[in-house]
């Protein structure tokens, strides 16, 4: 009886992928480390770090760990939550400072909200009636809200706000136009006059859709007519 010829067994040509596999998810760590790394901070550090030291020895996640994990999270997220707002406290005693006697002459109003702070400059302190162009007397205001701000790393949008009155001139067809105008004006002012930093700032026109008070009283139309300059919570990106 003749026999049976043995089956050749396959030689496997994709086993390369495996170790290809392992070197591109260390390249991943690798590179997800060096992001976090460039904005440090040490609550997110720590995090981050034994995260990362877990991921490649996991006999380090020990069953004790496993039961204080979600408590070491939530820690770790509340000291970050308090450092922020810590931050961005005495970023609004700073400004706050800089601009006590401008807030005192009711030039402008100073508000902490939602980790941001707003200066708040009504439209007749800087601009006339259905105009971009800034006002003489207006400019000092102007310019103490710039050295106030210039030196911090915040990012700054310049908000334009306008009442529900229509307008409609050939150089402002609307108040989106007007309060857009409005804004740009100021960030060039801030830009060309103070050299501040152009990365740092944007600008935006709301119109009448964002009021802050009534449109139906002259009182309240005239609250609604400002302009608002967020300076927003530190970009921690590199």
């Amino acid at each position: 009886m003749a026999r049976k010829k043995k089956h050749e067994e396959h030689e496997n040509h994709e086993r390369w992928l495996v170790s290809y596999a392992d070197f591109i998810t260390l390249l991943f760590a690798f590179f997800t480390s060096m992001y976090a790394i460039s904005s440090v901070n040490e609550g997110k550090f720590r995090i981050m770090s034994e995260s990362l030291a877990i991921a490649f020895n996991p006999t380090l996640f020990t069953s004790t760990r496993m039961q204080e994990g979600p408590k070491f999270v939530r820690e770790q997220r509340a000291q970050v939550r308090d450092e922020f707002k810590d931050m961005h406290t005495n970023n609004y005693e700073k400004i706050q400072a800089a601009l006590r006697e401008l807030q005192d002459n009711q030039k402008l109003t100073l508000i902490f909200e939602d980790q941001k702070v707003i200066i708040r400059i009504s439209e007749g302190m800087l601009f006339e009636p259905g105009s971009d162009r800034l006002l003489k007397e207006g400019l000092p205001v102007i310019d103490e809200v710039s050295r106030a701000l210039v030196g911090m790393p915040n990012s700054v949008r310049i908000e334009g706000h306008t009442d529900n009155i229509p307008i409609s001139t050939e150089r402002f067809p609307t108040n989106w136009d007007l309060s857009s105008a409005r804004s740009l004006s100021i960030l060039k002012y801030f830009i060309e006059t103070h050299g501040y930093d152009p990365r740092k700032l944007s600008a935006i026109g709301f119109g009448e859709y964002r009021p802050i008070d009534t449109n139906d009283t002259p009182s309240g139309r005239m609250k609604n007519r400002r302009v608002d300059i967020m300076v927003h919570s530190l970009d921690l990106r590199p």
